[in-house]
């Protein structure tokens, strides 16, 4: 029998319309469990039981975190939430976009880079010296972060912030150009020392993030070369032993003194 009008089962069920969006203040709910009143919340909202509600800081924290070992470039907002237990709206109005997201992370990388820093001595080799060496151990222990920046060019450097706040990532390039200017050299020369000075820096971090040295696939480059004569491998077979424990501790320290010692080439009188 087909039911009536007036059927309490035919009556007009409220539904959301179609692409609706959860608002900032319902998606709070995943926070302390209760729907708080309409409306904008507040950064340093808290939750009735007096803890503090999630914040941008909270966030970010959580997502470098992450960095450390995931490629920063693949931390969704949606994984975030997950992790915070806290709806994906949330992430984004704390947050905003995921340019947002990733600039934060990186500027937070790049002011811990600063943190760790030792005050500048005057003594241009010594200085440079102790800041390539800071910032490769920087790149091993943020791996997630550097995955991203050998990959992107887009905040690499340069970050996005709001008015008020600080671009660590300027902050460093200032702090890194001037020990060079205060050494004596041009601007060109200044330029060109920093930005060779930086790729050696990457790539010899990456190389550990990633395991490419030769020293963690010792016993396989051995028995490769070993498994030609003399006389087809004389020259691999000379050096084998070298080469197949090459590792960071070795290859980075004389790395860097052999380019940070090009530069003085620079500063002597020519002829």
């Amino acid at each position: 029998m087909a039911k009536s009008a007036h059927h309490p089962d035919s009556r007009a069920k409220p539904h959301a319309s179609k692409g609706a969006k959860a608002t900032p203040a319902l998606a709070l709910a995943a926070v302390d469990g209760q729907v708080r009143k309409r409306g904008r919340p507040r950064l340093d909202a808290q939750a009735d039981n007096g803890a503090p509600a999630l914040s941008r800081e909270q966030i970010l924290d959580r997502a470098t975190t992450l960095a450390k070992v995931e490629p920063l470039g693949e931390i969704s907002m949606v994984g975030l939430a997950r992790e915070l237990g806290v709806t994906p709206t949330l992430i984004h109005y704390y947050i905003g976009s995921r340019d947002d997201l990733i600039s934060g992370v990186a500027n937070r990388y790049f002011r811990e880079r600063l943190s760790r820093l030792q005050p500048l001595t005057g003594n241009w080799k010594e200085d440079l010296q102790r800041e390539a060496t800071q910032s490769f151990e920087m790149g091993v222990e943020y791996g997630g972060v550097l995955r991203y920046m050998m990959s992107h060019n887009r905040f690499r450097l340069f970050q996005q912030v709001s008015a008020g706040e600080t671009d660590y990532g300027m902050v460093y390039l200032n702090r890194m150009a001037g020990i060079f200017r205060n050494g004596g050299f041009t601007p060109q020369q200044s330029a060109i020392g920093y930005h060779l000075l930086s790729q050696y820096v990457m790539s010899s971090s990456y190389a550990e993030v990633s395991r490419q040295l030769p020293g963690f696939h010792e016993a396989y480059i051995r028995h490769q070369i070993e498994s030609h004569t003399e006389d087809e491998l004389s020259g691999a077979r000379y050096f084998a032993e070298a080469f197949s424990t090459l590792d960071s501790a070795t290859s980075f320290p004389e790395g860097l003194r052999l380019l940070i010692g090009s530069f003085e080439s620079w500063l002597k009188p020519a002829g």
